[in-house]
Order: C-alpha cells, then sequence, then structure tokens
C-alpha cells in the first residue's frame, strides 16, 4: 500500500515526492479512472500549478507514480530453492506466490496496472517485467531440463507458469478464495505437471470423479420485450454492446446510464424499467460481452491422438484470449472486482465454465481409457486452459499474434501436461 506522509516534517519532504506519495494514494483508493488531480494537490498541500510544473501531464504524472510502486509493492524476496529436490521447490515457490500476490498493496497495485494498460501500453508492458523476475527456481528447472526430466520449454516460461497456475490465474484478484480442498487440488494439478505430466499419477492424489456439464451460473437471459415492438430484441442487444464498450473503456464509476443512453438511443427510462439501476445495467453489458465471447467458440476437436488434440485446444484457446473484446472484458472484471465482485465474479465464471466442462469431460474419458491419470478432471482443465491463454499476461503486457510462435506456445502447453 501507499506509504502515509508523516505528519510531522511533512514541509520538509520536497514537494516533488509530496505530489507523487499524494498520486500514488489517490490512485490506489479511488481506482485509476477515477483518481482526481483536485484531491491529489488537496492531499499535497500544494496547487495545480505547482503540480504541472513538476509533471507536464496527468498521464506522466501517473506513470512515474507506477513506477514508484512497484518498487514499494514488490513484497518479501521470494525464497532460495536451488538447493531443494524439485518437488520441495515447487511447493515452496508455490506458497511465496500466492502469499505474495495476496498482499493488498500488490492486488492494488495489479489493479492500476491493468486500469493503465489500456492508456499505457508500452509502461504496463514494462511494468509486467519488473514484476516478473526471475528467482533460484530458474536454476533449478535449468537443472532439471539438462537432466530429462522437463521438456525443452524456455525455464523462464515454465518459472511464469508455476507462478500463474498457483495463483490460479484471475481467482485472486477476482476476489475468488479457494477453500482448502481446492487449494490443495491446484497444488496437486501443478505438481503433476511439473513432475512428470499427466500420464504419471501424483502420489496421495486419488481420482475424483467429473461431473456433468453443468452451467456455473444462470443461463443467458432474453432480452427484454418492448410493447408494441417498440424496442426490439436487436436494439436491445446493441445498447448492450454499446455499454459493455463503454465500460470497458472508462470503468464502472466514470460511465453514466445518461451516457449510455445518449450513445445507444434508447431512453433512460426504459434503461431502468429493464436493468434496475446501474449495476443491473453493468451485469447485462457483462452477460451480453461473455455471450459474444462464447459465441466464437468452436466444439473441441476430435483428433485420435491425444496429444495433436491438445495442441488443437491449446491454440484455439490462445486465439480466443488474444482476441482484443476478451482481453478488455478481463481487465475491466478484475478492476471493478473491488466494488463489483458478485457481478463480476458471476461474468468470469460464465466465460470459462462451457470450456472448461467440455474439457473436463474429455479428460475424463482419456482417463477411462487409461491414457492419462489426472486426479481432478476439473481441476485440469482449467490449468491447461489457463496455460493456454497465457494467464494474466495479456492484462498488463502486449503480445503481437505470431501465428508460428503461437503454433509452438501450443505444442509446449501440450508437452509439459502430457508427455
Amino acid at each position: 500500500m501507499a506509504l502515509p506522509i508523516p505528519a510531522s516534517g511533512f514541509d520538509a519532504i520536497p514537494t516533488r515526492d509530496r505530489l507523487l506519495k499524494a498520486a500514488q494514494e489517490e490512485i490506489l483508493d479511488a481506482g485509476f479512472f477515477a483518481a482526481s488531480t483536485d484531491r491529489i494537490v488537496q492531499r499535497a498541500g500544494a496547487s495545480k500549478q505547482t503540480l504541472y510544473s513538476h509533471f507536464p501531464s496527468k498521464e506522466r504524472l501517473f506513470q512515474e507514480v507506477l513506477l514508484l510502486t512497484v518498487a514499494e509493492a514488490i513484497g518479501p524476496a521470494p525464497p532460495a530453492v536451488d538447493m531443494l529436490g524439485l518437488e520441495d521447490a515447487l511447493r515452496v515457490h508455490a506458497r511465496w506466490a500466492e502469499a505474495a500476490s495476496s498482499q493488498p498493496a500488490n492486488l492494488e497495485l495489479y489493479r492500476a496496472n491493468i486500469a493503465a494498460a489500456t492508456r499505457f501500453p508500452d509502461l504496463a508492458a514494462e511494468l509486467h517485467r519488473l514484476r516478473s523476475q526471475p528467482t533460484s527456481l530458474v536454476d533449478l528447472l535449468v537443472r532439471e531440463q539438462r537432466d530429462g526430466r522437463l521438456p525443452s520449454i524456455a525455464p523462464e516460461r515454465l518459472f511464469s507458469w508455476c507462478g500463474l497456475l498457483a495463483i490460479g490465474g484471475p481467482r485472486q484478484f477476482l476476489g475468488l478464495d479457494p477453500t482448502p480442498a481446492e487449494h490443495q487440488a491446484r497444488l496437486n494439478g501443478l505438481l503433476q505437471m511439473f513432475l512428470g505430466g499427466w500420464r504419471e499419477p501424483l502420489p496421495e492424489a486419488p481420482a475424483l470423479s467429473t461431473p456433468p456439464p453443468q452451467d456455473a451460473c444462470p443461463s443467458r437471459a432474453a432480452p427484454p420485450a418492448g410493447k408494441g415492438g417498440r424496442l426490439s430484441p436487436d436494439r436491445w442487444t446493441d445498447m448492450l454492446r454499446c455499454a459493455a464498450r463503454r465500460f470497458c473503456e472508462a470503468g464502472f464509476r466514470q460511465t453514466s446510464v445518461e451516457e449510455i443512453a445518449g450513445l445507444s438511443g434508447i431512453s433512460k427510462m426504459t434503461i431502468y424499467k429493464h436493468c434496475g439501476n446501474k449495476q443491473g445495467l453493468f451485469a447485462a453489458a457483462l452477460d451480453r460481452a461473455v455471450d459474444d465471447l462464447l459465441d466464437q467458440r468452436a466444439p473441441l476437436p476430435d483428433a485420435p491422438d491425444i496429444g495433436a488434440a491438445l495442441v488443437e485446444i491449446a491454440l484455439e484457446q490462445d486465439r480466443l484470449a488474444q482476441s482484443e473484446a476478451h482481453v478488455q472484458l478481463m481487465r475491466l472484471l478484475v478492476t471493478e472486482a473491488p466494488t463489483q465482485a458478485a457481478i463480476v465474479q458471476r461474468a468470469w465464471l460464465r466465460l470459462i465454465a462451457p470450456p472448461r466442462e467440455a474439457l473436463a469431460v474429455r479428460l475424463d474419458q482419456w482417463r477411462a481409457q487409461g491414457a492419462i491419470a489426472v486426479p481432478d478432471c476439473m481441476v485440469a482443465a482449467e490449468q491447461f486452459l489457463l496455460l493456454a491463454g497465457r494467464g494474466n499476461r495479456r492484462l498488463t503486457d502486449r503480445i503481437v499474434w505470431d501465428e508460428a510462435e503461437a503454433a509452438q506456445h501450443a505444442r509446449e502447453v501440450a508437452a509439459i501436461a502430457y508427455r
């Protein structure tokens, strides 16, 4: 979290540093989009003229604040694990990654970093690299590769995958804390991938039956019908898409129902009648955005070879995760989680449920054939799709799509899971 400015000696702090600290507190308290220069100068005991004499623009001030916050919020140094065995090292590193990412300061920083990504993509990419510095685990992974116990994948990539699986992708940032049983299942999935893949049984991890696919959240709602046909389903759908785009651009607090009404040509009264309030509109817009993304999904491939099928599944997941609509929606969900938790959690669970459950059923079939030894097919499916879609990386970093690189990434994800 932001370090408070001591009451004593306040005036002794250089003006530029006071402004940076005040801006840092404002961004972490109010959010990136809603941060106000009026409140910043008030916090710092300065004037706007003084602010702009030190920082030529609000954007420049925010850039420097985010760089400053990275240095303060990284948290305790990662533990040295290079002298441990691989399993013990993975357990230690997973505990550290989970604890570090759950610190309030890191959660706040991450959300500010994501909000900044659309406005300052180069800065967001640099912040991502600063927060992703490798540890001694990389040295251990190199040795394991040299001894033939891990596939030939860049050690830095394996390191990032370990951290990603440890924290459950965006779950922590969305406020979806695991139960003890879910936490253990997630750790088991991580260990199995790194200690031998899905073909190697994980000791002391009994196989769990995979339930038939079912909606994690309510199905999509039918659009309202206007009296006398005045409001067609198509117009309502267009309004929800317009609202989703605007929420993604400006965030929940900075978007008004009046603005959506003006952009869509549907009266504010009509929107309130069908949505109840702004939160209802937000939920409906997210549902529409999720439905549009799910409509783009193709059925799982029927390739007879498991390895080839997993490569196809990974490539398709990566391609969908690369879409601008998916990236913008995920950024919105994470940044709005502190104040709109129930709504964003529901949207995310609706987004991941169909592909996760379809792959879990396929894994269950392969397990019944004796081809894999996955203890929990639902967890394994979510973790595989998480790696295939590159986890949280697209939220704060730019990835230029390259077909050859994407195909190689898909092969590597399939290799760590099934080898």
